[in-house]
């Protein structure tokens, strides 16, 4: 494993695609770090974030950000859907998925995520 266990400190269930009924995956761990004040961006930032989470780099989990060719800038979709730490939990969309010292033994995944506001059922 590329991180130390005492590092990953939670757990959350995947969702693919986001808002699906049951989780693809259940109890991977992770560590959640909020992180608002970054992920704001400036003014005009395509992406944003409210958290970031660091996962083994074996996960499969993914963004949904893609890029036209011959475009310099990105189009924004949900990616999958993460509750943490399970279920039950809050629930986030992944925003964007980054690789940290790739092909090293203390290789990693980054995943931006914005917490996903409650489904409101209405009056």
């Amino acid at each position: 494993m590329s991180l130390p266990v005492a590092f990953l400190t939670t757990t959350f269930d995947l969702y693919r695609p986001f808002g699906a009924a049951s989780p693809l995956t259940t109890g991977i761990a992770c560590r959640l770090v909020p992180d608002l004040a970054v992920g704001r961006g400036m003014t005009g930032a395509l992406l944003s974030w409210s958290h970031f989470i660091d996962v083994d780099a074996t996960i499969d989990i993914r963004d949904g950000c893609t890029r036209t060719a011959g475009m310099d800038s990105l189009q924004y979709a949900d990616g999958d859907e993460l509750r943490i730490p399970n279920g039950s939990g809050s629930r986030y969309v992944v925003v964007w998925v980054e690789w940290h010292n790739r092909d090293t033994p203390q290789q990693f995944k980054r995943v931006y995520l914005l917490r996903a506001a409650a489904v409101w059922p209405g009056p």
